[in-house]
């Protein structure tokens, strides 16, 4: 049995209108199309549905019946598919997701304002977290996509660079490291007391697997493990040592009185992009979502330190 929608809306309408005529009025179909219609839907059931005379039309009982079972379907069918227009029209919807503290600082902020601009009847509720808790968040449909580094290969992620990033040494005006007249290196700020971000975070992992590969670093006098990047930042200010920090977190940092190198070593470079899973495609809204933050991310490149020149492999 092959029953189309266009005959079941027909159908439904001469019934709520009592009338031919202004059913196919309202389908916007003249009246013998709309006639046709039904008569392709009774001989698809193989039953009458309407008594007709030249003033009126009635139901059968099979109509009545008929009637009885198909209402609430279709009316279920149109409101899933206004529903989905909304959704594709950006109308309305939900987007979940998860970031870096680095970049919920920076590009977040600007992301969502302009998004709730463009589109005011769009949810957006963003997740920060280190980088494994964002893989694990991607992974129980918790979040639909972060923003974030690729630390290790994921198989089941999808990784889509959107800009380069380096790690900047953070030094108080004065110290022995502004007189380096070349560029920072690891090596260089291992020689002083380290304010450093907290395990778990990314820059962290990535500043601990630098030190570990780096020959003949000197030992790491760590001195203060935070969690906040302001923290770090006032720290520094206060003389207590010199921390490391994202190149770019720091245009949202308050550094007065600071000064910022970035490092030339390769470990300290990383892609920040889109991760989510390959068996999920994009919401329209998490579409809508990611066209506004490719636009903050580029509005925001003149504003970051420049990418120095990579030193030579050791």
């Amino acid at each position: 049995m092959n029953i189309k929608y266009r005959p079941l809306k027909a159908f439904l309408l001469a019934v709520d209108s009592g009338s031919f005529t202004h059913a196919a009025n309202q389908l916007g179909v003249t009246q013998p199309s709309f006639t046709a219609l039904i008569q392709d839907l009774e001989d698809v059931l193989g039953l009458r549905l309407f008594e007709r005379t030249t003033r009126s039309i009635s139901l059968t009982s099979a109509g009545q019946d008929f009637h009885s079972r198909v209402q609430r379907p279709i009316a279920d069918l149109e409101e899933a598919y206004r529903g989905l227009a909304d959704l594709a029209a950006m109308r309305r919807g939900n987007v979940a997701l998860g970031a870096l503290p680095s970049t919920a600082l920076t590009l977040l902020p600007a992301t969502v304002g302009a998004l709730r601009k463009a589109h005011p009847a769009l949810k957006v509720r963003v997740v920060e977290a280190h980088n494994d808790e964002l893989v694990a968040l991607l992974r129980t449909n918790q979040i639909e996509f972060a923003v974030g580094a690729l630390a290790e290969p994921a198989p089941d992620l999808a990784f889509t660079p959107l800009t380069e990033d380096c790690f900047c040494a953070i030094y108080p005006a004065g110290h022995p490291l502004g007189k380096h007249k070349r560029t920072l290196h690891w090596r260089d700020v291992l020689r002083y007391d380290l304010i450093l971000l907290s395990q778990g975070s990314n820059a962290r992992q990535q500043f601990d697997r630098a030190v570990r590969d780096e020959v003949g670093a000197p030992a790491t006098a760590l001195r203060y493990d935070v969690t906040n990047m302001g923290t770090a930042a006032g720290m520094v200010r206060q003389g207590l040592g010199v921390s490391v920090l994202p190149r770019l977190a720091l245009p949202e940092l308050n550094l007065t009185g600071l000064r910022c190198t970035p490092l030339g070593d390769a470990s300290a470079r990383r892609y920040i992009g889109l991760l989510h899973r390959r068996d999920r495609s994009l919401s329209p809204a998490a579409q809508a979502l990611i066209a506004q933050l490719e636009t903050v991310i580029a509005g925001i490149a003149p504003q970051l330190l420049p990418l120095p020149p990579l030193a030579p492999a050791r």
